[in-house]
């Protein structure tokens, strides 16, 4: 009887050791980054449209499988001159509008510095939610598990939020998990006067904000943040 539970017990834990590892990392050298992926992810090449109407070249990079899908779009805004932090408030903002955003926090990645952001569709989705601009490219990652049981596929998305990391140039020199050393990856809150300084107002609204440098010009996204990182090491 032990010998039949044994195998029963066998047979039904291997799909989930094997679906475990799946889960492979997959470099992009020439783009500057890495990722973790499922499975091998499809590539095409498209543009995006943004907010001003400007036509941009677009990388996607996907996977579908069972109620969740993993998308990572890098868009080249080489031929722009737009900015890290009003472009990630930009696409911050554009989740607003499918769902509700329940979490927004300060993101790093190696030196990069960008969101991240748990979005509760309208639809019962739940996301999970990378932002970063990086050597005037835009990286927008979204693991969206589906309903109807959308919390069941939740640890997966997340999983993938926290796997991007740059490389070579974008990397700053291999400092971070893929090149070497630690500490490739920072999540942190906002702090309280840069809440209390977004305090009624509206997501691109233009304040003040204390800093150990002195007061410097921010942009309100959910909280105020700096135009530019404060000086540091």
């Amino acid at each position: 009887m032990r010998a039949i539970v044994a195998m029963l017990l066998a047979a039904w834990l291997t799909p989930v050791v094997a679906a475990t590892q799946e889960w492979m990392v997959y470099p992009y050298p020439d783009a500057g980054f890495a990722i973790q992926f499922p499975a091998p992810p499809t590539v095409e090449k498209s543009t995006s449209r943004t907010s001003a109407g400007v036509s941009l070249p677009m990388t996607r990079y996907e996977v579908r499988q069972d109620r969740i899908v993993y998308t990572l779009s890098v868009v080249d805004f080489s031929a722009t001159n737009s900015d890290a932090m009003s472009t990630i408030a930009e696409a911050e903002k554009s989740f607003g509008t499918s769902g509700k955003v329940t979490v927004a926090i300060d993101a790093r990645v190696n030196r990069a510095y960008g969101r991240e952001l748990s979005v509760s569709g309208t639809d019962g989705s739940r996301s999970a939610v990378a932002i970063f601009f990086v050597n005037k490219h835009l990286y927008t990652l979204v693991g969206e598990s589906l309903p109807p049981n959308a919390i069941e596929k939740s640890g997966d998305a997340i999983r993938f939020q926290e796997s991007l990391q740059f490389t070579g140039d974008n990397g700053g020199g291999g400092f971070g998990r893929f090149g070497g050393g630690a500490g490739g990856r920072f999540r942190g809150g906002p702090n309280p006067q840069a809440l209390s300084a977004c305090m009624g107002k509206a997501v691109g609204d233009a304040v003040q904000l204390d800093t150990p440098a002195g007061t410097v010009p921010a942009t309100c996204t959910l909280i105020a943040r700096p135009n530019t990182p404060p000086p540091g090491p």
